[in-house]
């Protein structure tokens, strides 16, 4: 299993990684492509790598009010205005490309 990568442009589509907190995550192409264009921190890869946090005040996952999503991720700062939506499928958090500005 490979680790979840640092950056955007070293993340392939339906290649599952691990995070450190031993989450497993997959990204579609269309998530990728948001990743690049909006992430240019990669705040977002830190987010999912630190896994589920508290809704306030923290950098990571959170539960989504998306209809069918699971968790989103929540940055903090320049950037921080945009979420990046997942769900589970077979123990995998996968993010199809939903992103929201809330």
């Amino acid at each position: 299993m490979d680790a979840l990568p640092n950056n955007w442009s070293d993340v392939q589509s339906d290649t599952i990684y691990q995070s450190t907190a031993g989450l497993l995550v997959s990204f579609a192409d269309e998530q990728i492509n948001l990743g690049s264009r909006y992430d240019q921190n990669d705040k977002h890869l830190k987010a999912i790598e630190k896994g589920e946090v508290s809704p306030r005040g923290s950098i990571g996952l959170v539960p989504s009010q998306e209809y069918g999503y699971d968790l989103k991720t929540k940055v903090l700062g320049k950037g921080g205005n945009r979420r990046f939506h997942a769900r589970f499928i077979d123990g995998v958090l996968y993010f199809p490309g939903l992103d929201t500005e809330h």
